[in-house]
């Protein structure tokens, strides 16, 4: 199966609050990026899981997906089995990401999807847990940066030297790494909590 024939006909990977077969995705637009800038030998990492889980898995490098939800896997890995789709590459964490990642050792990342719980803080600790594993010049995808949480990650970033926007979907931001480090500046050192701060 290629990412065009998946995004063709995509399975329902999720359940909603009922209980009902539903699909929450990113949009194709940045599905199609993902494959494009994946290479079979890339080290990735996402937070949440779904079709872009199974988008990981066709382009053949090492992925760790760190989701709660087993049942979810579940459905991930038989729908793999069921279209010969080998996700042998792929590190399911079932967990949450704020428990997991510190305790993961990661090699020299190459992309990193935030995409798990949006609730504050979760996006901000994805953030700076993975971000001293992204290599420089690697990427990294935010979701849902219409909701607060995700749109403040962005922002913040948008405006440290240590990160270039490089392209911006309708709900997704792309960054590129440009430093190693950002993550552990004080405020003071930090332009967009500085703009954001009362004066004392």
């Amino acid at each position: 199966m290629t990412v065009h024939e998946l995004l063709t006909n995509p399975p329902t990977l999720h359940m909603d609050e009922r209980g009902l077969p539903i699909s929450y995705s990113l949009a194709t637009d940045v599905l199609e990026f993902i494959d494009q800038h994946v290479h079979e030998s890339a080290v990735t990492l996402e937070t949440g899981a779904g079709i872009s889980t199974i988008v990981f898995g066709l382009k053949g490098g090492k992925h760790t997906c760190i989701v709660p939800d087993a049942a979810q896997v579940a459905r991930i890995q038989r729908y793999c089995s069921d279209h010969a789709i080998a996700i042998h590459n792929i590190r399911f964490v079932v967990d949450t990401s704020e428990r997991a990642l510190p305790l993961l050792q990661f090699e020299n990342l190459e992309l990193v999807l935030i995409d798990g719980r949006h609730g504050f803080p979760t996006p901000f600790i994805d953030w700076f847990y993975a971000a001293s594993h992204l290599r420089v010049g690697g990427i990294l995808i935010i979701d849902d940066v219409q909701l607060w949480t995700c749109r403040v990650l962005k922002e913040f970033l948008a405006a440290e030297p240590e990160w270039d926007l490089t392209q911006e979907f309708a709900r997704t931001a792309i960054f590129t790494k440009l430093k190693d480090g950002g993550e552990w500046k004080e405020w003071n050192h930090q332009k967009y909590t500085l703009i954001n701060s009362m004066p004392v």
